[in-house]
């Protein structure tokens, strides 16, 4: 919990844009393309947190708001809860916990902080897990797990801690990389749900990376988690790696913690949505599987909470600006590949886009100030119609008239500042397979290696792309250039011989649609 977290945003963010799929270009538009052939990840959910004991618990009506996905409700499939130091408190989540289990939300839960006795300073607020104290902090998280199910919740994961790497002033616990490699590599194995780790505050990668390259302690990780506050939202290639999920865990923005969020001019506090609505798109174009709020009922969040000038249980902008994609990308779905040209003027113009097996969703929000026309056009499949419902400052989830396309192309004007989502029901793919199409791009290791004097070099495209493999000595010369073309989606190789060069190190590089990656190989004769 907080009001304020700042931070400054690392050159990763900068790196991110080069070596990601969709570079900076693509969350720029004027032309946009998807390719309903292609998968990218799995999509679990996109939640909020009810920390019971620190505001008071939803009602029946509030339940339904949340977790419905009628109309006039937001459709969240993920609640995330804290796990008290203080067992009489574990009580205290049962009732919503219970109600949303029932409606098919996914169930997640944080500690703060481990009970004082099995810290360092003895007290709730800092200080770190003893070490002589592993393995009953291990028994006392089994022991939420088992609780949880005993009373109608089974959880789908557990957090080890919430925000391990900041020193706050509140209910709160310290580890560093290797407290929690160790953690995990000792005890994580008693655990009896998936494990998420490390819920850095910012997404740093220190404590992930280390236990990501410790086998025994990745072995007992499924997701790695964090928050964005002040930074973090980048590309990040391990866990995928190492077959692991990420998900985003907690964010929220309150415009500082005013005091005078009642005094805001509503232009103010969309902006501010749309900001959201930016980190959310930039999530889902980074491979993330699961974005997740903060307080689901609060002035700033989905659901009034009767302060700042909010009405109890009424809901909120921000909340139907959200239900884009908690109502309609449901969990299940898979995120599928799209790009958008570059054109000036429509720099804060992004697309994200989505399918199952009868359902096509996409997602285009619009934060420029103006409208903005957008081209579009479908690859490797067919829709013949789409609902649409926008969100803008004057419009909350409102349904316009379906749009019918034609030879699988359409224009539409987005408005100023909004965010609209369009649905086909009448997906249908072309004859290639998706399962067949590669989950993501990937440059492999050459084999043989090392070699002498040729070698193959695979490497895939989860869609058809202007394609560059380029090999280059230890001084950076290119020596070879082996692909120079654009090639379809699927796995492909290609053999180098390198007959006419000297006994060496040498790196090859595969540049394709925004996503770059060098390997090395060794050449013996």
């Amino acid at each position: 919990m907080r009001n304020f977290k700042s931070g400054i945003f690392s050159i990763t963010l900068l790196i991110a844009a080069i070596f990601s799929f969709g570079s900076s270009a693509d969350l720029k538009a004027q032309n946009a393309v998807i390719h309903l052939d292609s998968t990218a990840q799995i999509i679990r959910g996109f939640g909020g947190a009810n920390i019971v004991g620190w505001r008071p618990d939803l009602n029946e009506e509030d339940i339904q708001k949340v977790f419905g996905t009628e109309e006039g409700q937001l459709g969240l499939s993920i609640l995330r809860i804290r796990i008290p130091p203080n067992k009489d408190q574990w009580s205290n989540n049962l009732p919503t916990a219970q109600k949303a289990y029932q409606m098919g939300v996914k169930v997640i839960a944080s500690p703060w902080s481990p009970p004082a006795s099995m810290k360092t300073n003895d007290d709730l607020v800092g200080g770190r897990l003893k070490k002589d104290s592993y393995a009953d902090y291990a028994s006392f998280l089994r022991q939420f797990e088992d609780y949880m199910e005993n009373n109608g919740v089974p959880l789908y994961a557990i957090s080890i801690q919430n925000e391990p790497d900041i020193e706050v002033s509140y209910e709160s616990c310290d580890w560093n990389a290797e407290e929690m490699t160790s953690f995990l590599r000792d005890h994580g194995d008693s655990l009896s749900t998936k494990v998420i780790a490390p819920e850095s505050f910012q997404f740093r990668r220190e404590i992930s990376d280390a236990i990501l390259s410790d086998s025994a302690a990745a072995s007992n990780v499924d997701i790695i988690g964090g928050h964005i506050y002040g930074g973090g939202l980048n590309r990040y290639f391990l866990p995928s790696e190492k077959g692991k999920e990420i998900w985003m865990t907690e964010y929220l923005k309150n415009q500082g913690a005013t005091d005078e969020w009642e005094q805001l001019e509503d232009e103010v506090i969309w902006d501010e949505t749309v900001e959201m609505l930016d980190t959310i798109q930039r999530s889902m174009i980074y491979d993330w599987n699961a974005y997740i709020w903060w307080y689901l009922k609060r002035y700033y969040s989905f659901l009034g909470d009767g302060e700042q000038g909010t009405e109890d249980g009424v809901l909120l902008k921000r909340g139907y600006a959200f239900s884009h994609f908690s109502r309609f990308v449901r969990p299940g779905f898979h995120r599928v590949y799209s790009r958008l040209s570059y054109a000036p003027g429509y720099g804060n113009v992004s697309l994200t886009a989505y399918t199952d097996s009868s359902k096509a969703i996409i997602i285009a929000v619009n934060g420029e100030n103006s409208p903005k026309e957008v081209n579009f056009s479908i690859e490797g499949g067919a829709i013949t119609s789409l609902m649409q419902h926008v969100t803008s400052p004057t419009e909350n989830m409102v349904q316009l008239e379906n749009v019918e396309i034609t030879n699988n192309s359409f224009t539409l004007t987005l408005p100023a500042k909004s965010i609209k989502t369009f649905i086909s029901e009448d997906l249908t793919v072309s004859n290639e397979s998706i399962t067949e199409t590669p989950f993501a791009f990937e440059l492999h290791q050459n084999y043989p290696n090392p070699f002498n004097p040729a070698t193959t070099i695979k490497y895939q495209l989860p869609v058809s792309s202007e394609v560059s493999l380029k090999v280059f000595d230890m001084l950076g010369r290119e020596v070879a250039t082996l692909v120079n073309e654009r090639i379809s989606a699927g796995t492909h190789e290609i053999s180098f011989d390198a007959s006419g060069l000297s006994s060496g190190l040498y790196f090859y590089r595969l540049d394709a649609h925004g996503f770059m990656e060098t390997r090395q190989m060794t050449l013996i004769k």
